[in-house]
Formats: structure tokens, sequence, C-alpha cells
């Protein structure tokens, strides 16, 4: 029964209340094992003419816990290496620094507040020096071919970006480290035991970084599948003056042709890179634009909007497409490698050529617990491996996604919990509300407002540059957004909101 507040006792005439809609079960096919559990618990508790389970407003159908799971990384970067790699980073253009306003000030339109690239002397200035330091001349023929005598008879990648322009040299070995994992483990027929990646350009830390997150995975899934190649990544001691990573495969699986064919065919039913592109567009249009749930996002082309004086120009957004598969643990090398192109290519662009990342990786699609979990932490422990995190921050998106309920801490990149969006709601909802309030919304209610603002056609991993998360920080007021974004979501239905999500995966 709805309470009835103090105002409500003078006499006046009879309102017709908002009503909640109910959420049918045979509407929410999207999602997590989990919530059908317990969707399921509240039916039975029905048919047996018992009372639903108290647990309804603690532990709500549209949250759950999310286990943590914990990368430990063996190497910390000195401080010069990193004041270091901060520099080159600066003199590249690769890091921009915010420029600071009275964000309240709405009116100033003071030169200093305004981004141009072609008249703004600072950024002529940061040209000239990422000028010069791309025009720098760079042979590595002779380290190549040292690296190269010491390993006679064996294979040996080499990695370097000289024909590259204006690439990371980080995040570039990062990408090329996920993809010789991923070709390795492709090649599961080979007789090879060893493989070798000289990562010409990044550290030593680094690179050993990089090996602890896959050694990781590797023991976490070891012995969790048939068909699993177990791979083992560490820094070889041969090489003095260049990083070599070997590749040890400790656990080999012949694999016959037909479960190549059948793994092929898996991966030829998977939508396509165009079709996840036209579906992830229609969810942001829907959601972001229309719904206005992301406030600097004003079309499915483009963002960053309304944060130009703060140094954040309008840019592309990127939408990229990865064809692993969640059914094979060997996949998540190919999916990291994917992501961590895109990354490279997005941080290349520059923030005038891309303002963010939507990958979609539709193999995932009904495995929420390994997205949300060991891909999620995997790819923000990469973040902190190659020292990342004032250049981009990942956001977690999936068609099953639920809010945390706040009894564990899931990692950046996932909804605020529960808790944190009912004390948002509670703090501001008198004060939004219109005239006619409605009931106040109810736990499960408040963490479908949550869960449904990251419910995407597919997995997918949203890349963020990290002076347009800075910005948006200070330009908004982060409690105040999530609450009418929770009332929105709530006001379209839940049963709505099922049905063009459904829509959208079938464009």
């Amino acid at each position: 029964m709805t309470e009835i507040s103090d105002t409500n006792l003078q006499p006046k005439p009879r309102r017709k209340r908002w009503r909640r809609r109910k959420v049918p079960i045979s509407t929410e096919q999207n999602i997590s094992a989990e919530i059908l559990k317990r969707m399921d618990e509240a039916a039975a508790a029905v048919d047996t003419n018992q009372s639903p389970p108290k647990s309804k407003s603690s532990c709500p159908l549209f949250s759950m816990t999310f286990q943590r799971y914990k990368i430990d990384l063996s190497t910390s970067c000195t401080k010069a290496e990193t004041e270091q790699r901060h520099k080159r980073r600066v003199q590249q253009g690769i890091i921009t620094k915010l420029v600071k306003t009275n964000t309240n000030d709405k009116s100033s339109t003071s030169d200093e507040r305004r981004l141009d690239k072609d008249n703004n002397p600072l950024n002529v200035m940061n040209g000239l020096l990422k000028g010069v330091a791309s025009a720098l001349p760079k042979d590595d023929t002779r380290a190549r071919k040292s690296v190269e005598s010491m390993y006679p008879g064996e294979k040996v990648r080499w990695i370097s970006s000289i024909e590259e322009l204006d690439v990371d040299v980080d995040l570039y070995a990062c990408a090329a480290f996920w993809r010789m994992a991923s070709d390795i483990t492709q090649q599961q027929n080979s007789d090879q035991q060893m493989w070798y990646l000289a990562l010409s350009e990044t550290t030593e830390s680094v690179a050993r970084n990089l090996c602890d997150v896959l050694n990781w995975y590797a023991e976490y899934t070891k012995g969790k599948e048939d068909n699993q190649v177990i791979l083992h990544a560490e820094l070889d001691s041969k090489s003095e003056t260049v990083p070599v990573v070997r590749f040890t495969v400790t656990t080999k699986i012949k694999i016959d042709q037909d479960q190549q064919n059948e793994v092929q065919k898996q991966r030829q039913q998977l939508p396509t890179a165009d079709d996840t592109e036209k579906r992830t567009k229609a969810w942001v249009q829907r959601l972001l634009v229309e719904l206005g749930i992301c406030p600097f996002t004003k079309s499915s082309t483009e963002s960053g909007h309304g944060l130009r004086d703060l140094s954040v120009p309008v840019a592309d957004i990127m939408y990229r497409h990865s064809d692993a598969l969640s059914g094979s643990s060997n996949d998540v090398y190919l999916l990291m490698a994917d992501a961590w192109l895109a990354i490279s290519d997005m941080i290349k662009a520059r923030p005038t050529g891309v303002s963010s990342i939507l990958l979609s990786a539709p193999g995932y699609d009904d495995n929420f617990k390994l997205w949300a979990g060991q891909i999620f932490s995997m790819l923000e422990t990469c973040v902190g491996a190659v020292q990342a995190e004032e250049m981009v921050g990942v956001v977690c998106f999936h068609p099953q996604y639920a809010t945390p309920d706040g009894k564990s801490f899931p990692g950046f990149g996932h909804m605020h919990s529960l808790p944190r969006l009912k004390k948002w709601y509670k703090e501001h909802f008198t004060s939004s509300s219109e005239q006619l309030e409605p009931s106040p919304l109810t736990d499960n209610e408040i963490a479908a407002g949550g869960a449904w603002q990251r419910r995407t056609p597919h997995a997918v991993i949203n890349v963020l540059r990290a002076e347009q998360l800075e910005a948006a920080e200070g330009r908004r007021s982060t409690g105040e957004l999530y609450e009418r974004n929770v009332r929105v979501i709530t006001s379209v239905g839940l049963e709505k909101l099922a049905e063009d999500l459904k829509q959208e995966q079938c464009l």
C-alpha cells in the first residue's frame, strides 16, 4: 500500500495515482540466470500461496552480487619510467590538459574557454612537438638482427611502430601481445611449443605486467574445458636490450577437422560487423539521444557535445566488432586483441578524430557472468598494466546487464550500486518530481532503472577518453543525472524497454 504524506491529509479532490508497470516474465528474455532463478522462486511462492520472499527489497530481480576478480601485477613502473612515459604522451598530443573553467558560468564566451584547433597557439605548439617526435629517425634494423640471432630456428615476431604515425607504443605493444596469444591458440594443431614476441619500443615492466594478466587467466581457466590450450608467458632472459616475451604452450590439444568446422560455423552464425553497428547505433539513438540518458551524446555518430569550452571536441563514435566466442576460453585472447587494437586506433586518431569506442562482441551475448567478471577485470587491469589510466576508461554494457547490489565491488566501468542509486533517488526525488508526484520507486524498480541504462543489443565494450570523463564529471551533477535517468527509464515501462531492445536485436 502506498504511504500517504502529510500534505495528502488535507481534503481535496481524489487524484489518479501513477502506477508502475509490472514486469511480465514472458517479455524479460534477456536476463541472467541469477535473475531467472529469483523470478522462479517468487513464482513458486505464489503457486503455493506463500508470501513472496522478503528479499524483494534487499535482493531485487534487476540487481545481483558481482564476484570480484583481482589480478595482481608483479611489477610496478619506476617513477622515472612513469614520468618519461607521461612526457612522451604529452609531447605527442596523446594526453591533453583540460581547460579549467568555472563550469557554473554558462554565459562566459572568453577566448580561453573556446576550443579552436586552427588558432589556439597551445594546440599549434603541441602539433609542432608531435611533428618533431614523429620526424625523428627510427632505425631498428640492427636491434632486430641482434634479437633474431639469439633465437636461431625459433619463431620470433618483431613488433615496431616505425610504419605507424602518432601511435602510442605501449598500447601498440599491448594489442600485439594479445594478437600473438590469439594466433598461437588458434593454431592448435601446430607442433611448435614456444613462440617469441619482441616488443621493441615498450619497457620490461609493461611486458611483464601483460604476462601477469595472461597467466592469471590461464591459471583461472585451467582444466575447465576439454579443448583449451594452456598458454604461459614470461620475459625471456636472453635479450637484455629489447623486452622479449616467451609464450609456452603447456597443454596441447589436438582438434580434429570436424571440431574446427564447428567453430567456424559458429563464427559464421554470428551477426556481422555491419549488423552490430546498425543495431548499436539504433540503441544509442533511442536510449542515449532520445531519452537523454547521456547528456553529452546528441547523435548516434558523434559524442562529446556540450564540453567544447573544456577543450573536449565533438568527435566520431568508433564502432568496432569482434568475432570472439564465449564458448571457447582461447577466444578471450582474440577479444582482448580486437579491443586493444581499437583502443590504440582511437588514441592514434586524437580527440578531434574519435571521441569514444563501442565494440560489439555478439559471441558473449549469453554469458553475462564471464563478460562482467573475468573479461572486464582483464581489461581494467590491462589499462593499469600500460599506465593508460590518464588516457582511457572502459565501461561495461550487455543485453543481460544487472545493477550491482553493493555487496561487492565489481570494478570500475560498471553501473553505480543499488545503495548509491537509492541514496541519489531519495536526495533528489522530491525536488525533481512533476506536479503529480508518482509513488516512490521500489528497490527493484530503481535497480531496473540502473540495469536498463546498460542493456545493449549485444555485449559491448565502451571506451571513453579520460579527459572527456573528467570534463563530464565536472560539468554534471552525478546524483541528479542518475536520479533523473532512473525515473525516465521506469516511466517508459520495462515491458516497452524489453520490446524495443528485441526489435533492435533483429535489425
